[in-house]
């Protein structure tokens, strides 16, 4: 009996506290702080990406966007020279800022 009335003792001394959750700090999409910085330049194959995905997508309206690309990405691999050489030279002027 004297150990039951010991934790009961115990427990009543503790109060219980509600602590607030934290807040999760959110970016605005207009802050000044994202509009300020600079844009990454995009790669040769990202540049090759967007001209390419588009018509692919239009040519098989059913694959799912994975497969999609998986075959730009294939494409990309098999390019040839001269037109690998024209996003290269894309990526390059847009990495030193120079707009074509």
């Amino acid at each position: 009996m004297e150990a039951i009335y010991g934790e009961m003792e115990v427990e009543s001394c503790y109060t219980l506290l509600e602590l607030p959750s934290p807040k999760k700090k959110r970016k605005s999409k207009g802050s000044m702080e994202s509009s300020d910085k600079p844009k990454k330049p995009r790669s040769a194959y990202l540049l090759y990406y967007f001209d390419v995905h588009q018509s692919v997508q239009q040519e098989h309206p059913d694959l799912p966007q994975s497969e999609i690309n998986k075959c730009i990405s294939d494409s990309w691999k098999r390019l040839n020279v001269a037109d690998r050489g024209y996003y290269l030279e894309r990526a390059r002027m847009e990495k030193d800022g120079i707009d074509p």
